[in-house]
């Protein structure tokens, strides 16, 4: 009997000893069993740690938690530290403390802050295997705490940045009927591909006068400029895979259509007189656009005869022409002329030509061929002469 009564008891005492180990504590002063002094900054936190790694580490472990310790020591010099205050009612995991501010680290666990007021602390987490751990140190004794332990938020997927659109044109002002590039090539998406780039040109009055897309790089294009406007824009709009586009204002610019300006003429040739004879002949002139189709030309030059017997040996002239432009570079027209040589006579001329080179700005080359008879015999006469030559125009 007394046997079982010494059992019975002991095993109560066991009962009571290991409830009491696990029973959850709950806290009403700090400051008692401080693991650090008071501190009240960051920079004091992080001393701290940095100082106390071995207890710290040792703390872990009496915790239950040693395997936290090496992603706790890595994270902490990186992790952004708040300043916070505990309600009470707030609980803890764990807690880290010395015995009366001294000796080693020790750890309780299930505390519960059940003193009158909040506390100042400071707040970090760090994350391990999909958990996040959220901890906190009272600033009056540096106890480190686990307050609680949660997953890992999922990260949002990252906002798609727009592509940046670049754009060069190889002339900032172009004549009407000439072709201006757009190079997009620079165009970059820093989070992905582009898709397609938009290329539009747009009149005086902002109507889109021609579209173009490419799909492929490098993204350059092509306009012929019309002559109904003064102006045109280019613009230019990337879209990436996910349809993002740049923004407008990155490639938007304006084309200038260069009015058709008078300038020096310098004409140099051969002729042929159907009597027979050939000749020479270079004339200079000046010519003046009456619009961007119309232009007159006064030249004033002479023929010299290099081979046949029949005809003036040379002759000097002064011609008058009107010519019409096709386009930019196909021309037709005619005009009248004065031939002096031996005899002084009215010749009418026609005159077709064809732009070959051209420097915008500065200066141009076409290839024409020319005909002239006497007005008044016309076609029939021997006289009439067949010419080519180039013409340059400054």
């Amino acid at each position: 009997m007394n046997k079982k009564l010494l059992l019975l008891m002991g095993v109560c005492l066991v009962v009571t000893f290991a409830s009491s180990a696990f029973a959850a504590v709950t806290l009403k002063r700090l400051g008692d069993h401080p693991f650090n002094p008071a501190m009240t900054t960051e920079a004091e936190l992080r001393t701290m740690v940095e100082q106390n790694s071995t207890d710290l580490q040792k703390g872990f472990a009496k915790a239950g938690n040693p395997e936290l310790y090496p992603e706790f020591a890595a994270q902490f010099p990186n992790a952004k530290i708040e300043a916070v205050q505990i309600a009470p009612g707030q609980r803890f995991e764990w807690m880290l403390f010395r015995k009366n501010g001294k000796g080693p680290a020790m750890a309780v666990k299930d505390v519960t802050w059940g003193g009158e007021a909040a506390f100042d602390a400071f707040k970090f987490y760090i994350d391990k295997d999909g958990q996040r751990h959220e901890f906190i140190v009272p600033t009056i004794c540096g106890n480190l705490s686990l307050m609680a332990v949660e997953a890992v938020p999922a990260q949002a997927a990252a906002e798609n940045q727009s592509p940046v659109c670049t754009m060069t044109l190889s002339s900032s002002e172009i004549s009407c009927g000439q072709v201006i590039t757009v190079d997009a090539s620079g165009s970059t998406d820093s989070d992905g591909t582009i898709a397609e780039v938009v290329f539009q040109l747009l009149d005086a009055s902002n109507a889109v006068v021609t579209e173009k897309i490419d799909k492929e790089a490098p993204f350059i294009q092509e306009f012929t400029i019309p002559c109904e406007s003064s102006s045109y824009t280019v613009k230019t709009v990337v879209i990436d895979s996910n349809g993002a586009q740049s923004s407008p204002a990155d490639c938007t610019q304006t084309v200038a259509v260069a009015k058709r300006r008078g300038g020096p003429v310098v004409d140099v040739g051969l002729a042929h007189q159907f009597d027979p004879a050939s000749y020479v002949f270079a004339r200079v002139g000046y010519e003046y656009p009456l619009n961007e189709k119309l232009t007159v030309i006064g030249l004033i030059g002479g023929f010299a005869r290099f081979d046949g017997d029949d005809g003036d040996d040379g002759a000097f002239t002064a011609d008058a022409l009107l010519n019409y432009y096709f386009n930019d570079k196909f021309f037709m027209g005619g005009g009248v002329g004065l031939w002096a040589g031996d005899e002084s006579d009215a010749d009418l001329i026609v005159n077709m030509g064809y732009l070959v080179y051209e420097k915008p700005g500065a200066f141009k080359t076409s290839i024409f061929i020319e005909g002239r008879c006497q007005a008044d015999e016309l076609v029939s006469s021997d006289a009439s002469r067949l010419g080519a030559g180039l013409r340059f125009q400054f």
